[in-house]
């Protein structure tokens, strides 16, 4: 809304008054603002259906043509040890709090460093949803280990979560406030020239920063759940699930240079030597 108004009232601004029929501009600003943020999103989307574009190769992000497979619904003893487990972690924990654990599936598409969740209908209870790659591979304990990371990553944590957005989002939300305050003081040819070669610049650098301080919270939120539950505990889990070599973990390792440095999700190899350096 700022950044709108700023490009809509810049000029009046710039000069020390306020805009012509001011409030009364502000419904059209509002206007403004909701395409605006439209806008914004589309070509998000489309930018990042671009970069995904570029990225299908080995080591970046897998394709796979056709539909995907459907998650098969768990069955057996093991499964049925895991479902409790779940459910007992839930109350502990008490994340997710709507609705109950009922039965597990294992999909091929799911990620293993977290647990997914699919409800059939809104009011019917909860199917945990895990990784494929898993299946048949862990012990009993094991498994409460790793369901015991999954449900701790549930748990809100504010002042972790502040760190990571106050940086970035905040530089974005102040950057606008400046080119007003420049206008205002020196006039329209200091405020281009500050849009142009200050704040377009840093509005570049703080979106390639969400990705490298994305990585920074989750490495950071091992380490905190490390602490709760036990930090060899977790490193020998993580050990054993590398050595069971799962083609999407081995496939994320190829990633190297700037990529892996921007990249948002820290591998395997990344979170084993966070938690061995700790």
């Amino acid at each position: 809304m700022i950044v709108v108004f700023y490009l809509n009232a810049g000029s009046s601004i710039q000069s020390g008054r306020p805009p012509p029929c001011f409030p009364e501009t502000c419904i059209s600003l509002l206007y403004f603002a909701i395409i605006g943020l439209a806008g914004f999103f589309v070509a998000m989307w489309g930018a990042i259906e671009t970069v995904f574009g570029f990225l299908i190769r080995p080591g970046y992000l897998e394709f796979q043509s056709g539909p995907l497979t459907e998650p098969q619904p768990g069955s057996g003893p093991e499964d049925e040890s895991i479902v409790s487990m779940a459910r007992d972690l839930q109350r502990k924990i008490r994340r997710p709090r709507a609705g109950e654990i009922s039965s597990l599936a294992w999909s091929d598409n799911h990620p293993w460093y977290m647990v997914g969740w699919k409800r059939p209908r809104l009011r019917k209870p909860f199917v945990i949803l895990l990784s494929g790659d898993l299946r048949g591979k862990l012990n009993i304990e094991e498994w409460k280990t790793l369901l015991t990371y999954y449900f701790l990553a549930l748990k809100p944590r504010v002042p972790t979560f502040l760190a990571f957005m106050l940086p970035v989002f905040g530089a974005l939300l102040l950057l606008p406030v400046v080119g007003i305050v420049i206008g205002m003081a020196y006039g329209a040819a200091a405020s281009s020239f500050y849009r142009l070669f200050v704040a377009v610049p840093l509005t570049l650098i703080a979106f390639l920063l969400v990705f490298p301080t994305a990585k920074w919270f989750m490495l950071r939120n091992d380490r905190w759940i490390a602490r709760h539950m036990g930090q060899k505990r977790l490193l020998d889990l993580f050990n054993k699930i590398d050595s069971l070599q799962p083609p999407r973990i081995e496939n994320s390792k190829q990633r190297h240079g700037l990529i892996l440095h921007l990249w948002p999700i820290p591998n395997i190899t990344e979170r084993i030597k966070n938690l061995s350096d700790d």
